[in-house]
């Protein structure tokens, strides 16, 4: 059973719940992927989201929740065993680097699927569980890295592919029950493995438990405290989007619009910092003061860029909030951030949620596609039958249990709007 979250474990917590930053840093080590880090255990994490397992001290909480317990069994006891309907392939142990303690390595698969999932168990643990979100379409586990904070600090490190083994999305076509581990089941099922797992490999049970994850890993950790908080003491939600079905939207629309090159976006970027950039105060390459900047593509940009008007009012139209008939806005316009990276790709990215999970259509065309027309088919199978997003009283539930969410998400991000992280954040706490 978790314990309180009253304790001084989440006392390093006591910050504002969503914090939204404008370090484009950030944004480079996120790009649509899952990143593989928690931030710094002492400090933050370029301004953004604060520290998390910082340990309770000699004057707060049950220091043995967190006290070292070593392996009860050994690692290549667990191959070969079945452990919550998820197959063991492998166990094996990995020796200690510079950065990382030696620790078991546990792979398995779910039963009858190819949900992968990878749990890292240090010869040493201080009793934490983290669990850590992909990116994109998933389809691959994320990579432990050089330098995981999670694991380098004693805890037990879980991650997982999303469900599936294909990164460009294409299983999802007509297949629903890879769809629904995509959305947000596939957080479950890793979760209950890597905490069974840890429990047979020390005989002990984690004391506290987090998920963290960028991009869409970010949208998985809004989904872990929404749909499977009682598993989780604090999330943190880097560059997430509360809003897929008018994601969708921004980038499908994209397809009919006369999107420059990437020589060009980045020309765009250029002439908005250069117009912005002392906004904050500082001359450092950073428009911080994004709230402030008034730029408009159609009239900021040098005429050496070569943009024509039909590129420029692309841009400008993707700066600006995407509305329906009605007057409802459905998706908040993306910021002064480059879009050199992402830009070209919004209308495949699009398409491909469309034909291979909103419709099931293969060869559907965005010709002529129409903002209001589909609008209402994609909210209905990306939240109404699927639950991508999280809700609204989900979230709001798990704050009032008095556990934590950190959110983080640069304003220089050309791939996921941070407006609109802001804008649809704001019901969670009205």
């Amino acid at each position: 059973m978790i314990p309180s979250v009253q304790t001084s474990e989440l006392a390093s917590l006591r910050v504002p719940l969503a914090c939204f930053v404008a370090a484009a840093a950030l944004i480079a080590g996120c790009g649509g992927g899952g990143g593989n880090a928690l931030p710094p255990i002492s400090g933050t994490a370029g301004g953004g989201a604060p520290s998390v397992g910082t340990d309770p001290g000699p004057s707060g909480g049950d220091e043995s929740l967190t006290a070292d317990v070593s392996p009860a069994i050994s690692c290549d006891s667990l191959a070969g065993q079945t452990i919550e309907n998820v197959q063991v392939t492998g166990a094996v142990n990995v020796p200690a680097t510079a950065t990382l303690p030696a620790y078991c390595k546990v792979n398995g698969t779910q039963v009858g699927t190819q949900h992968d999932i990878e749990v890292r168990l240090p010869d040493v643990w201080q009793r934490r569980f983290v669990q850590q979100g992909g990116g994109g379409f998933d389809g691959s586990i994320p990579g432990v890295g050089k330098t995981n904070v999670a694991l380098s600090q004693h805890a037990v490190l879980t991650a997982n592919n999303g469900g599936h083994r294909d990164p460009s999305g294409a299983v999802f076509l007509n297949n629903s029950a890879v769809v629904q581990l995509y959305a947000h089941t596939a957080i479950n099922v890793a979760t209950k493995f890597g905490k069974a797992v840890a429990e047979k490999y020390y005989a002990k049970t984690a004391s506290y438990s987090y998920y963290q994850g960028c991009s869409n890993g970010g949208r998985g950790a809004l989904n872990a405290a929404d749909k499977y908080g009682v598993d989780f003491d604090a999330v943190i939600a880097g560059a997430p989007t509360r809003n897929l079905p008018g994601q969708i939207e921004q980038w499908t629309r994209a397809s009919a619009l006369a999107m420059p090159s990437s020589t060009k976006l980045a020309a765009i970027n250029a002439a908005a910092v250069n117009k912005c950039d002392a906004l904050d105060g500082a001359t450092d390459g950073i428009v911080s003061n994004w709230s402030a900047c008034q730029f408009d593509p159609t009239t900021d940009v040098p005429a050496a860029a070569g943009l024509t008007s039909d590129e420029a009012s692309a841009v400008k139209a993707l700066m600006t909030d995407l509305k329906l008939v009605d007057g409802r806005t459905i998706y908040s316009g993306f910021g002064v951030g480059s879009m050199s990276q992402f830009g070209p790709a919004y209308a495949s990215l699009g398409v491909g949620h469309m034909r291979n999970i909103v419709l099931n259509d293969a060869s559907w065309s965005p010709t002529g596609f129409n903002v209001d027309t589909y609008y209402p088919t994609i909210a209905g199978v990306i939240d109404g039958y699927y639950g991508f997003s999280a809700s609204v009283s989900g979230l709001a539930d798990y704050l009032k249990a008095g556990k934590k969410i950190v959110i983080w998400h640069g304003s220089d991000d050309g791939l996921l709007s941070h407006k609109d992280t802001i804008r649809t954040w704001e019901p969670v706490t009205s």
